[in-house]
């Protein structure tokens, strides 16, 4: 049985925290034992609670700026009394700590997996970095082929390292019974997002307001919650555009199904994604999905999502058209789930992450 340690900066909300939820409810216990360690984190809130309330082994740490000898002390401790094997690093700050521990204890593998690109490749000195922190991992994961090939452009040394492995999902949890057809001239949103700037949930709010201007019949329900300077201007923007009425924030939801139940339509405005989880969902749960013309959403399905450009009108005439004529559009969300059925299975990503974990 190999013991696996999960270094991560959060353990709240968002795509890698349900990922790693996924992992901890369904990796067969009898080949791993997972243990998740969060150490920009004082208090463990959203998912990070609920792995140990289910049983799971879960630390966490708060951080101060800078690097902390201290973190490392307790990152070194935790491994001694847990006999930790595998330590699986998320995104880029962790690595920088895996690295440190890989010197202490030479007998770990060290594997990481890239979610997001849009904090890293943009300073040369975390690309330098991640390129000398590869030479000391089994495997370095892109969630998809863009981020997988995005590093090997950028990160040359990291190439003889890296491999893809999508996110998977528990696809039978998002199933329903089938959908209503889409109503005429009534359009129910949905959006499932960290609020934070990439993920653009302003150039949504824009649109809204542009479809009640139009006297468009509409309602957006959002789930997920950002810092409180990021919800703040998203707030007021929807005060000063009058949609309170129209436009409903549930915040951090431990179960996303009971949101996506809100709405017969999807929304992703996002500039840059790496494997989104959150449309992965929609298109389990059989909504029409709208999602931005960027790579990480063209790699996830070309039949079965309608694509926008973040352009001032794009979404907007999309939205008006599908109002006007739902039927025209009905087939796209049977495609979606055809699409996470062959390709995006919780049980082939555990699979192929056992074997890089072997």
């Amino acid at each position: 049985m190999s013991r696996v340690l999960h270094l991560v900066e959060h353990l709240y909300q968002g795509g890698i925290e349900r990922l790693l939820e996924q992992l901890a409810k369904h990796t067969p216990q009898e080949e791993f034992t997972l243990y998740f360690f969060a150490y920009q984190t004082e208090t463990l809130q959203g998912i990070g609670l609920k792995l140990r309330e289910h049983g799971t082994p879960v630390f966490c740490y708060n951080k101060p700026k800078g690097y902390d000898f201290a973190l490392l002390a307790q990152l070194i401790q935790t491994v001694k009394e847990h006999r930790i094997e595998v330590i699986h690093t998320h995104d880029f700050g962790p690595m920088e700590y895996a690295v440190a521990l890989k010197l202490r204890f030479p007998r770990l593998r060290l594997v990481h997996t890239h979610h997001t690109l849009h904090d890293f490749l943009r300073y040369p000195k975390y690309v330098y970095f991640f390129q000398f922190a590869s030479l000391f991992y089994s495997k370095v994961v892109g969630v998809s082929d863009y981020v997988t090939n995005e590093l090997r452009r950028h990160c040359p040394m990291a190439r003889p390292k890296l491999c893809t492995i999508y996110n998977g999902l528990d696809i039978a949890s998002f199933e329903t019974q089938k959908r209503a057809a889409l109503p005429i001239g009534r359009l129910r949103l949905v959006s499932v997002a960290r609020i934070s700037r990439e993920k653009n949930l302003i150039h949504l709010l824009k649109t809204c307001s542009a479809l009640q201007k139009a006297g468009i019949d509409f309602e957006l329900h959002h789930a997920g919650s950002g810092s409180p300077e990021e919800e703040s201007a998203v707030r007021d923007y929807v005060h000063q555009a009058g949609l309170e009425s129209k436009v409903f924030f549930h915040g951090f939801q431990e179960d996303i199904r009971g949101t996506l139940s809100k709405g017969d339509i999807f929304v992703s405005a996002s500039f840059t994604e790496g494997h989104p989880v959150a449309v992965l969902e929609a298109m389990a749960a059989g909504l029409l999905c709208l999602c931005s013309d960027i790579p990480a959403h063209r790699l996830l399905s070309q039949e079965g999502i309608l694509f926008f450009k973040l352009t001032e009108h794009d979404l907007y005439d999309k939205l008006r058209a599908i109002a006007k004529e739902p039927k025209l559009y009905e087939a796209l969300p049977a495609k979606a789930q055809e699409n996470v059925r062959q390709s995006f299975s919780l049980g082939r990503m555990i699979h192929e992450y056992g074997v890089v974990y072997a």
